[in-house]
């Protein structure tokens, strides 16, 4: 058998017994009826039991049937209970007062049967239906409480992983960076970061992940994770991008996109290679007044389509210039008449002016895009890094060579060629090349002849660099994973011909440099040579 409903409890209010009676003689059958013969009565009924409905005779001596009314309706307990006033027929004036009090109806005396049934039916039912939507108010309202309290907490996460401490850098005078994101809603998809990838180089990032919401905070998280991982061992920033732009594109379910910058500036010789991926350009404010747009695009944005070559562009930064990166959260800042603050009028805004640090330069920015939007809603995330060079940049007495040769033996010429002209230029004794050309001889051709997988597309790549009479040669393949300094149990006593093959060239290696290191990075073999000249 079904759960059986309720009855409904009905107050019914008059200092006339007769009138109680017939009001309870209409009602009992289909109604729990309660009475009181006064309003104080009724007051003290209805704070105890909060009936459905109250059915409130006007005319009662002491307290009238209106100030009853008054009272339940400023009663939090009571104030929805729907009062039906019964009135003699020569009392009908004072329906307007009774209306403003909160009264729901009017029922004349005497009563009529059919009309109170009818009236008081709909009342309940209008009462009925509104806490069935006042229950389904407060079951929508906790879920959108605890929707923003989540998301809360996952804004607090995400701002948790930018860096949000300035100064940066406390103890590094030569230069100075400072940032800011201003989330349009509780998350969103804008990031920037700052790290260094050496003592001498420092990467700046700043983002921005097509959508909102919770996708794109995520999205953000990844790309930033990942650009973070990719620059600690690569110095391109072309490379980490078309890097992190195929992983991206590889698994991408969603199409999400992020557009982006980034800048690895030298610290010492103040040159700055960057590579802007479909991004707003960002403005060099030089010291001399001028302001500069790096207007150059190196390719479309990130995770859209995998297999893209992206490229790179140099600047030079000199003393006290300034470098802005920001979002189109700033130039596409709308006012209350929809219109956009542009380019042009950050252009204008920034042409001239002069900015005692990086702090001031981000927040005069910041500040004149909110006085622009007077107000109007923040359509977007806002996001802001500005970068300055403290200290006369030096040119920089490092070398550096790279050169990707394909697997195959007669490579190993040019390869020899190409060391010979970089220790030339660098003014290195013949004796070093002569060293080299041995080591890299032994190295390439075991990679080629036991290292690589035939099946598939290989390369090599090689990475010289030469500072403060350090030379340092990185050779890269992406072959199985071979340590070859490892297991060396080359036999160096026996004779030619009664030795086993294998080992000795190895440990040529080993004797001719000062120090060889190995590593598995990213799946590929990594040879990191030293000589101290």
């Amino acid at each position: 058998m079904g759960e059986r409903k309720r009855k409904f409890t009905i107050l019914a209010v008059d200092d006339t017994p007769e009138n109680l009676d017939v009001v309870k003689g209409i009602l009992a059958k289909d109604y729990v009826v309660k009475v009181a013969i006064n309003g104080p009565m009724a007051l003290k009924i209805a704070e105890k039991q909060t009936p459905d409905l109250v059915l409130l005779d006007v005319m009662m001596p002491g307290m009238d049937g209106h100030e009853v009314c008054r009272r339940l309706k400023e009663n939090p307990h009571t104030r929805d209970v729907p009062v039906i006033f019964l009135t003699a027929m020569d009392q009908t004036s004072d329906e307007a007062d009774g209306f403003r009090l909160g009264a729901a109806d009017y029922i004349t005396k005497p009563v009529n049967p059919p009309i109170l049934e009818a009236r008081v039916r709909t009342h309940l039912a209008l009462k009925e239906s509104m806490d069935e939507l006042q229950n389904a108010y407060g079951i929508i309202k906790g879920q959108k409480d605890r929707m923003e309290e989540e998301l809360n907490i996952g804004r607090d996460i995400q701002m948790s992983m930018l860096p949000l401490e300035f100064p940066a850098f406390p103890d590094r005078d030569e230069f100075n960076v400072h940032a800011l994101l201003k989330p349009a809603r509780e998350v969103g998809g804008d990031f920037y970061d700052f790290f260094f990838i050496n003592p001498d180089e420092l990467c700046l990032v700043v983002g921005d992940v097509s959508g909102k919401g919770v996708p794109a905070a995520l999205f953000m998280a990844v790309t930033k994770t990942m650009i973070k991982t990719r620059a600690m061992d690569d110095p391109s920033p072309a490379s980490i991008i078309t890097r992190v732009n195929d992983e991206m594109s590889e698994d991408n379910p969603s199409s999400m996109f992020v557009t982006l910058f980034i800048a690895i500036c030298n610290l010492n010789s103040g040159e700055c290679r960057f590579t802007n991926a479909g991004h707003n350009p960002p403005y060099i404010l030089r010291k001399s007044g001028k302001l500069e747009v790096l207007n150059q695009r190196h390719g479309p944005i990130i995770g859209a389509l995998e297999g893209l070559a992206y490229k790179e562009d140099l600047t030079q930064l000199e003393k006290d210039d300034q470098l802005l990166i920001f979002t189109d959260g700033v130039t596409e800042a709308m006012d209350p008449a929809c219109s956009l603050y542009t380019e042009r009028r950050l252009e204008e805004f920034l042409d001239g002016m002069e900015f005692s640090s990086v702090e001031e330069l981000v927040a005069r920015s910041l500040d004149s895009v909110e006085e622009f939007a007077s107000g109007a809603d923040q359509a977007d995330d806002i996001t802001l890094l500005a970068f300055s060079l403290d200290k006369e940049p030096g040119s920089s007495d490092q070398r550096e060579m790279s050169l990707v040769i394909a697997p195959e033996f007669q490579e190993i010429d040019r390869l020899n060629r190409e060391l010979a002209y970089f220790a030339e230029e660098n003014n290195l004794p013949a004796a070093v090349t002569q060293k080299l050309n041995i080591a890299m001889d032994e190295l390439v051709n075991n990679i080629i002849s036991y290292g690589l997988d035939e099946h598939h597309e290989h390369s090599i790549e090689i990475n010289c660099s030469y500072s403060q009479n350090v030379l340092e040669i990185e050779v890269i393949d992406g072959g199985k994973p071979f340590n070859p300094f490892e297991n060396l149990d080359a036999d160096t006593t026996s004779s030619i011909d009664d030795r086993e093959i294998g080992g000795l060239g190895r440990l040529l290696v080993m004797e001719l440099m000062d120090e060889v290191d190995y590593e598995r990075r990213l799946g590929k073999n990594v040879v990191k040579l030293i000589m101290n000249i």
